[in-house]
């Protein structure tokens, strides 16, 4: 073979393989892709994790403290009604928790997806529509209605995924309602705590009087103790004063003439004893007043965490709609979710809001 066959044969090889290598790496690609694609599996197991985490902190917020100083206040209507209004928001962050769970068992399942899709459908059928008959006017944020179409779609969604976003509908109508079940616990709550402290106010009203009027009477004792003290030092003026300033003492102590030893001794024993008598109702009031105090300061402790419980709840619905429509993007779920250091970032920011 001449020199210029070869190098044309040469030639002929290299581009043969220049035309086989795109449809090589073409086929790697799809193939890899392909591959990648049957064998990702989302991993579910932090969206259950995250919520259940979420709702046990706003449960340990939000736990039942015993009532020590204000036990006498138990049985009022308006905390009857408050402790009411708790209970659906109990129930509802039960029902996040069971449904969460519910999602991760029937995603892990070792079943088709459109059996995934039934199990989930028939969930939503027989645990939502149970609790909109229980409670009616959740019907108001979610109907019958409403239901039968979503179950209708989650039961036909072709993947798992497809089912999630079709049961988001009634992942949202649980955030608003959840929402308004807060604002409803909120205001009892307010309206309780309004209640018991005007009663404490109304009962501990006649002992601050006594406190305000105290350090008044202290003082004029103790400046006429010092003017007669001021007199048997040497300051006849300041008799004069006593006199003017109190009857009682004008009349023990008559002008025109000098005062014996004797009646002055009687005065001043008088001064000192209206001056011990002054601190001793001071005493004895102080301690009254500390159980003002402890009932204010447990009041006060009881408000914040009924609010605060139903901040974190509110914070908890929020998270955990997203994350489920996340999850039913395909996008996964962080491994971990820790939610006072949220509440604190969504305060530092509400604050930098207010002008």
């Amino acid at each position: 073979m001449s020199p210029a066959m070869k190098r044309r044969d040469a030639m002929n090889g290299l581009a043969a393989l220049a035309r086989a290598i795109p449809a090589v790496v073409f086929l790697s690609l799809t193939t890899s892709c392909a591959t990648f694609k049957s064998s990702t599996r989302l991993d579910v197991g932090p969206f259950a994790e995250n919520t259940i985490g979420l709702i046990g902190e706003v449960q340990n917020v939000t736990r039942p403290v015993v009532w020590i100083h204000l036990r006498g206040y138990e049985s009022l209507p308006s905390v009857r009604e408050a402790r009411e209004a708790v209970l659906p928001t109990r129930a509802l962050m039960r029902n996040v928790a069971l449904y969460s769970t519910q999602v991760v068992a029937i995603y892990e399942s070792d079943v088709s997806d459109a059996r995934k899709s039934a199990e989930l459908a028939l969930y939503l059928d027989e645990t939502i529509r149970a609790r909109l008959k229980a409670r009616p006017s959740a019907e108001a944020f979610f109907s019958q209605a409403e239901l039968d179409s979503a179950v209708a779609r989650v039961r036909t969604a072709p993947t798992f995924l497809a089912a999630l976003a079709a049961a988001q509908p009634v992942v949202s109508a649980a955030l608003t309602y959840g929402n308004c079940a807060y604002d409803t616990m909120e205001a009892r709550v307010n309206l309780a705590a309004d209640d018991i402290n005007a009663r404490i106010e109304a009962e501990f009203m006649p002992l601050k009087k006594q406190l305000e009027t105290l350090p008044n009477l202290q003082i004029e004792a103790t400046s006429r103790y010092a003017l007669l003290t001021q007199y048997r030092q040497g300051d006849d003026a300041a008799l004069d004063t006593l006199r003017a300033r109190d009857p009682a003492i004008s009349e023990a102590l008559p002008a025109g003439r000098k005062p014996s030893d004797a009646a002055l001794d009687l005065v001043e024993k008088r001064m000192v004893g209206e001056i011990e008598t002054i601190r001793a109702m001071r005493d004895h009031l102080a301690s009254d007043f500390e159980i003002y105090q402890a009932q204010q300061q447990e009041l006060d402790a009881l408000r914040h965490q009924a609010l605060e419980g139903a901040r974190l709840g509110r914070i908890t619905l929020m998270l955990w709609a997203r994350s489920h429509r996340n999850l039913a993007a395909g996008i996964k779920v962080p491994a971990r979710i820790d939610l006072m250091v949220l509440a604190k970032s969504a305060a530092v920011q509400a604050k930098s809001l207010i002008p």
